[in-house]
């Protein structure tokens, strides 16, 4: 009988009632093993097998309940780490949207000011200085067939005193090219041509890395590679150019932005009424930027 003694209370009570005998709620494992042992048809073999089934059967009922929690458990980290997959993945969309938002808006508020800046090139004569206040209005000086001006005053606009011009300015820190430089002269206008000489005319400052050396009274030309989208291009550094020139064989039709025009005068007094547009132009040393310069764009085959 000490087998009995080795088995659970719910154990001797399952063996008890498989053998048929009255069990009662509050009966201990004594009770429950009197009971059993002092029955008249009790079978000590019997029983200790009857027993052992019991102990296995809730062994492994007990050992598929520690699995099934297992599983479960392993089912809530899963789930757990879903949803936090979801949440962040929906934060990351969220955020995503909020940087597409902004970008739109730095695009748009940058086209807006694009737009006015090309306004103000594109501006006629008849506009007040304060709709535009980096330009000057001015009258064009005619010119006598020797070349010089008649009643024509050079003014400086480094002190806007009259009488000197600007490389000539005790104020001007600046080295500037030589008297032999050539440069190009442009002049701003709406889409037709003005007959009152007034133009709008702005002043440009191009860095040059380079000093221009002179031999003999001519200059040598610096030219520096730069990129207009895929399209590369040997360009010519010119200090006294007002604004750059493209050629539009080089860089096609649709390239660029803008709807203004503008007339060019070559240095040697040829006009042309081009295009005016904005490109996204970088120097092309795989080390610089786009940077968006406006540029008026030339019909013809050689830009002087």
């Amino acid at each position: 009988m000490a087998y009995l003694g080795k088995a659970r209370k719910e154990d001797l009570r399952l063996l008890a009632e498989e053998l048929n005998l009255n069990v009662g709620d509050n009966m201990k494992i004594s009770d429950l093993s009197k009971l059993i042992t002092t029955h008249p048809d009790y079978d000590e073999e019997f029983s200790k097998n009857q027993l052992t089934v019991i102990i296995e059967d809730r062994k492994l009922r007990e050992q598929q309940e520690i699995e099934n929690r297992k599983l479960r458990e392993q089912q809530e980290i899963e789930n757990r780490k879903l949803r936090e997959q979801q949440e962040m993945a929906l934060k990351q969309q969220e955020f995503e949207k909020e940087n597409q938002r902004l970008d739109r808006e730095f695009q748009l508020e940058k086209l807006r000011l694009e737009n006015e800046r090309l306004k103000g090139l594109t501006s006629t004569p008849e506009a007040k200085p304060k709709d535009a206040p980096f330009f000057r209005k001015t009258k064009l000086p005619v010119e006598s067939n020797t070349g010089t001006s008649r009643g024509f005053k050079p003014k400086c606009f480094i002190c806007e005193n009259v009488g000197h011009l600007a490389r000539e300015c005790p104020k001007n820190t600046r080295k500037t090219p030589p008297r032999n430089a050539r440069s190009n002269t442009i002049t701003a206008k709406g889409t037709e041509l003005e007959s009152t000489k007034e133009v709008v005319t702005a002043r440009v400052s191009i860095p040059v890395s380079v000093p221009i050396n002179t031999r003999n009274g001519i200059d040598d030309l610096q030219f520096v590679d730069i990129k207009c989208g895929q399209t590369s291009i040997k360009a010519v550094i010119d200090t006294g150019a007002q604004i750059s020139v493209l050629r539009e064989d080089l860089i096609g039709k649709d390239c660029g932005e803008g709807e203004g025009t503008i007339q060019i005068i070559s240095a040697f007094g040829e006009k042309e009424i081009a295009a005016l547009k904005l490109f996204n132009l970088k120097i092309d040393d795989g080390k610089h930027g786009s940077v968006p310069i406006m540029c008026a764009v030339s019909k013809k085959r050689h830009v002087d």
